[in-house]
């Protein structure tokens, strides 16, 4: 029969080991988000906290610029990083016509920041109440925004 203390070396071992394939888990996924983009963020499960997590900053910066890099002839006039959520105005430069952007909170709706985001008209940039609501992909946004800016 094994002793108490032994059984507390035994149980502190089992726990090293699952921190450190835990740790090789996030460093993977990192990489795996780094390398295929906004898509590689699709599935991530993200940390609740109280205050801002160090992945949601990563997420919430790379959002900004792909928002940014694929909303061409849109000029970005606002960007939000609130809490596990985001929210952007977008003017369309041909019209000067504004459209609002924002995704529910990363960490109880997942992927919903890809699958649904709430997209409407807005009357300058502090207008969150706006046009009726309407919602888009993240791939389909710039044709959802372009139909409320013509």
């Amino acid at each position: 029969m094994q002793t108490y203390q032994e059984l507390k070396a035994k149980e502190h071992a089992a726990l090293v080991v699952a921190a450190s394939y835990a740790e090789e888990a996030e460093a993977t996924q990192r990489l795996t988000v780094k390398s295929k983009g906004m898509e590689g963020w699709l599935g991530y499960r993200f940390e609740s906290s109280s205050g801002l997590t160090e992945e949601f900053a990563a997420f919430s910066r790379q959002a900004r610029r792909e928002l940014a890099k694929m909303m061409q002839g849109y000029k970005l006039i606002g960007y939000s990083r609130n809490h596990f959520e985001f929210s952007a105005f977008l003017q369309n430069e041909r019209t000067g016509k504004l459209v609002y952007v924002s995704c529910s909170d990363v960490r109880f709706f997942p992927d919903a920041w890809y699958k649904n985001l709430l997209i409407r008209t807005a009357r300058h940039d502090k207008d969150y109440t706006g046009g009726s609501n309407c919602y888009a992909t993240w791939p389909t946004l710039r044709k959802q925004a372009e139909s409320l800016t013509v």
